[in-house]
C-alpha cells in the first residue's frame, strides 16, 4: 500500500525505475491477444497509468448545515464539468484523468469473477452496442477511497493509488483477496435474452422481471456465477462520481426520469399508420426520444396497455391543426380508435448514446423526464433498480415502533432468497414511527458501512441534506424485502442517486422495476 510520507531508499528507487519502465513496456497501450481473443494487458495499462492524484469533495454534516452542495478539495480543486447534450459538448476536466477515464466495451465475466475484456469502443472494430459481440459495459480503472470525518463535515478522497487507509471501491477484490484487473459497470438496463439471460445492450426495452431480486438471483446464474444483479459496487461508483464531480449529493443537477408519467387519449383514428394523434397541449410536453405504448388500458401493468403498440420511440412531431399533434413513431405500422391512450414509459436502452460528452442527459429542457449518464453509465431511465447482494429486514419492535435492517452478502454465489444466514448485518436504515411509517421521508445525511452509504434523518427534503427520500412501512409489514434504488416515471422528488425503496417483498417485479447486469457480485468481505 503506498504512503506518501514513506522516505525512500536507494534501493527501492531502483526497483521504483526499473518497475516503472517494465510497465511502461507491458501497458503503453492496451494490446489484444488474438490466440485467446481479448485483451490481454488490461492490469498492466492501468498499472502504467496511474498518476497518484487523490481528487476530494468535502461536505457539511447535517447537524452544521444541511446544504447539499459541497466543495472540491486536493487535486479536485477547481476542476470544471458541463452538462452535454445530443446538441453540445460541455467542457470536462476530468475525461482524460487516469482516476476517472472510461471506456465502453464488451466483455465477459468467467465463474470465478475475472473480466475478459474482448473489444473496445474506438480502438478495433469489433466493438458492437447491440448485443453482436456480447454485453457492453463502462472500463475504469481500479480505484480506492476514504472518509475522512470531523464533527462537522464529511471529506471522501479517491484515487488510483492505494494510500495508507484508503479501501478499495467495493468490487475491486475478488473473493479469493486478487485484484481484478479493471472495473467493469453495466453501460444499460437490463434486457433479457430468449433464455432469460440478461443483457446489457443498446436499443431494447428494460425488462421488468429481472429487476426482482429473486429473479436477479436464477437470472444472472444462467449466465454463469460469475454474474450478478445490481450490486454495491456498482451502487458506491455512481455516488461517489457525482459528489467528486459536481460537488452535490443532489443529483438532479444531471436530471432523471421521475417527473414524467404523461398519458394521453388518442383523439384522431388512423389504419395502417406508424403515428398517432393526441392534444397538442399533451403533445407539447412529451420529448423527442420518448418511449411510449398504444393500448386500451391506462394501467401501465396490463398486455392492454401496449395492445396497439409497444415500447415505440417518438422520432419526430407532426402539427394536425391548432388543436392536435400526431407523434411520429419508430416501428411497423397499426390502427388507432379513440378508445385508446397513449403512455408513456421508461426510456429505451441507448436512449443516451448521441450524447456527446461523457456525462449528461439528451435534451437541455425538462431534465427530469429524461435519463442521464453519470462516466458513460446510462442511469434513472424511468425505473428503479434492485440492488442483488443487499436485503433488507423489516422488523416491528411495537405498534409506535419499527426498523429496517440492512444485510450484504459479498459473493453472490452465496445469495438467498429466504434467508439472511450468508450475510452480514451492516446497518439499519432510519427507524419508523407510527407518524413516518408508509411514508417517503428525506434523508438528513448517511453512514458508511462495507462499501454501503446508509441514509440518516428524517428531517429533511428534497433540496436539503440527501436530497433524496427512504420509505418503509415496518409497521403495517413484516419479513424481508428488496432494496431499490433511483426512482420510476411519476415518483418525483423522492428519486435519485440515494433514493431507497423497501417495502417489496423479493419476488415482487413489475414495470416500474428493472434491473441491471453486475460484474461485481463476486466480491471479498
Amino acid at each position: 500500500m503506498a504512503n506518501a510520507q514513506k522516505v525512500m531508499t536507494l534501493a527501492d528507487t531502483a526497483q521504483l525505475i526499473a518497475k516503472v519502465h517494465k510497465n511502461a513496456a507491458q501497458g503503453v497501450r492496451f494490446s489484444y491477444d488474438s490466440t485467446k481473443g481479448e485483451y490481454g494487458n488490461i492490469a498492466a495499462y492501468f498499472t502504467a497509468h496511474t498518476d497518484g492524484k487523490i481528487y476530494g469533495v468535502k461536505f457539511p454534516k447535517y447537524t452544521y448545515s444541511n446544504t447539499p452542495v459541497g466543495v472540491k478539495t486536493r487535486d479536485n480543486a477547481n476542476l470544471t464539468i458541463e452538462i452535454s447534450t445530443n446538441d453540445k459538448a460541455g467542457r470536462d476536466d476530468y475525461a482524460a484523468l487516469p482516476a476517472f477515464r472510461v471506456w465502453d466495451v464488451n466483455a465477459t465475466v468467467d465463474d470465478d469473477g475475472v473480466p475478459h475484456v474482448t473489444a473496445i469502443d474506438g480502438l478495433d472494430n469489433r466493438f458492437k452496442r447491440d448485443g453482436t459481440n456480447g454485453d457492453v459495459y463502462v472500463m475504469t480503472c481500479p480505484g480506492y477511497y476514504k472518509l475522512e470525518s470531523t464533527t462537522t463535515h464529511n471529506e471522501f478522497l479517491y484515487s488510483d493509488t492505494q494510500y495508507d487507509g484508503y479501501t478499495p471501491m467495493p468490487g475491486v477484490l475478488l473473493p479469493d483477496g486478487s485484484k481484478r484487473a479493471c472495473m467493469l459497470y453495466a453501460k444499460y438496463a437490463a434486457s433479457l435474452d430468449a433464455s432469460q439471460r440478461p443483457l446489457s445492450i443498446s436499443g431494447v426495452e428494460i425488462d421488468r422481471e429481472f429487476g426482482s431480486q429473486n429473479r436477479a438471483i436464477d437470472y444472472a446464474l444462467k449466465k454463469g456465477k460469475g454474474y450478478a444483479g445490481r450490486c454495491t459496487g456498482d451502487d458506491l461508483y455512481i455516488q461517489l462520481m457525482l459528489m467528486l464531480k459536481y460537488a452535490t449529493k443532489n443529483s438532479d443537477v444531471l436530471g432523471g426520469c421521475w417527473n414524467y408519467s404523461t398519458q394521453a387519449a388518442v383523439t384522431t383514428a388512423e389504419t395502417g399508420v406508424k403515428r398517432v394523434i393526441i392534444a397538442a397541449t399533451t403533445a407539447n410536453g412529451i420529448g423527442i426520444g420518448t418511449t411510449v405504448n398504444i393500448g386500451t388500458d391506462k394501467e401501465r401493468g396490463n398486455a392492454a396497455n401496449y395492445s396497439v403498440a409497444r415500447s415505440r420511440v417518438v422520432l419526430s412531431k407532426t402539427s394536425i391543426d391548432a388543436s392536435n399533434t400526431a407523434l411520429n413513431l419508430s416501428g411497423d405500422a397499426f390502427d388507432t380508435t379513440t378508445s385508446c391512450f397513449v403512455s408513456v414509459m421508461p426510456w429505451l436502452t441507448g436512449s443516451t448514446d448521441k450524447i456527446l460528452g461523457i456525462d449528461g442527459r439528451p435534451l437541455t429542457a425538462n431534465a427530469t423526464s429524461q435519463p442521464i449518464r453519470l462516466q458513460g453509465i446510462e442511469l434513472f431511465n424511468g425505473v428503479y433498480e434492485s440492488i442483488a447482494d443487499l436485503i433488507a429486514k423489516a422488523v416491528k419492535d411495537s405498534d409506535e415502533a419499527g426498523r429496517v435492517e440492512l444485510y450484504r452478502v459479498f459473493d453472490i454465489t452465496k445469495a438467498s432468497k429466504t434467508a439472511t444466514d450468508n450475510y452480514t448485518k451492516i446497518g439499519e436504515f432510519p427507524a419508523v414511527t407510527k407518524a413516518t411509517n408508509d411514508q417517503w421521508k428525506y434523508a438528513e445525511d448517511f453512514t458508511l458501512a462495507n462499501g454501503v452509504l446508509i441514509p440518516t434523518g428524517t428531517a429533511a427534503t428534497s433540496t436539503t441534506g440527501l436530497t433524496d427520500a427512504v420509505y418503509s412501512n415496518p409497521l403495517s409489514s413484516q419479513g424481508l424485502r428488496q432494496v431499490r434504488r433511483f426512482g420510476y416515471l411519476g415518483s418525483g422528488a423522492t428519486c435519485g442517486a440515494f433514493c431507497v425503496c423497501l417495502p417489496y417483498h423479493l419476488a415482487n417485479r413489475g414495470w416500474y422495476l428493472g434491473g441491471r447486469l453486475s460484474a461485481l457480485g463476486r466480491t471479498k468481505a
